[in-house]
């Protein structure tokens, strides 16, 4: 079965907003990872500068250094592990699950504590289990 030229070109256009989506926001997470560095190097160099001029004590310099050093690399680390192994291929903004560590939601469809929550809702906006859930000032026939 061939595909007619109007759907391959909806969903080429498509794909090419997924990819479009992926390189912009590829590049926005790429300039927050520069900024943080940009921002860590001028306060580096302004505490030196500060301790060369008898501000501040060589201790605490090196030690803020290597605690500002350990918290950007951890955010590097953590920020490329995500968009390496967690990050949806096609689509930025969508988390890949793998089947081995995911756990499904407590409250799942069809467990009796979920239905017991949604009746607690209903019941505290005044909505029955058969009535539908929205509630209009005036009744409508759209409602």
């Amino acid at each position: 079965m061939s595909r007619s030229p109007e759907k391959y070109n909806i969903e080429l256009a498509n794909r090419q907003i997924q990819v479009n989506e992926w390189a912009y926001n590829n590049k926005m997470d790429t300039l927050f990872v520069f900024q943080l560095i940009f921002i860590t190097l001028m306060m580096v160099t302004i505490m030196l500068v500060l301790k060369g001029q008898g501000f501040l004590e060589n201790s605490f310099v090196w030690y803020s250094i290597g605690v500002l050093a350990v918290i950007n690399v951890m955010i590097i680390i953590n920020r490329s592990m995500y968009t390496n192994n967690k990050r949806d291929k096609q689509s930025w903004s969508k988390k890949h699950f793998d089947g081995d560590n995911t756990q499904g939601s407590p409250l799942s469809r069809g467990d009796a504590s979920y239905q017991a929550y949604i009746d607690s809702v209903r019941s505290e906006y005044g909505a029955s289990a058969d009535s539908p859930s929205c509630r209009c000032p005036k009744p409508a026939a759209n409602c």
